[in-house]
């Protein structure tokens, strides 16, 4: 779990409503996730397929899956290989209400990082 919902179970933010699901996926890529969303009862976004996203919607909530690997650096996702964001060692090693979530530091870092990621992604 990552995002607002994650921010709530951590305590972080206050109850609010949400649109839909963050989930950090790890992996070195998304061919397990598109042999899923291949399937004929599964409606994946297109318009959200990118190299490290992939999205669907179950029930009238979109699922938001983003790509989280490994190398000797550690973790990272990595946005259109112009923008890479560093998870710290703990991004995983979460529990809260009996759901893995991303640990309070890669919320709050990918949070206070956003508006450096999007400078980046604009400079491309």
């Amino acid at each position: 779990m990552f995002g607002g919902w994650a921010a709530e179970l951590l305590g972080l933010s206050a109850p609010r409503a949400h649109r839909d699901v963050d989930l950090l996926y790890p992996g070195d890529g998304f061919a397990v996730v598109d042999e899923f969303l291949g399937r004929d009862d599964v409606q994946e976004i297109a318009a959200k397929r990118f190299p490290h996203k992939r999205a669907f919607e179950v029930d009238g909530v979109m699922v938001e899956l983003f790509l989280v690997q490994a190398d000797g650096a550690g973790s990272f996702t990595d946005f259109w290989g112009v923008a890479r964001h560093e998870w710290p060692a703990d991004v995983f090693e979460v529990e809260a209400d009996g759901l893995r979530v991303a640990s309070a530091t890669a919320v709050n870092g990918y949070r206070a990082g956003w508006d450096e990621l999007q400078a980046k992604l604009q400079r491309g």
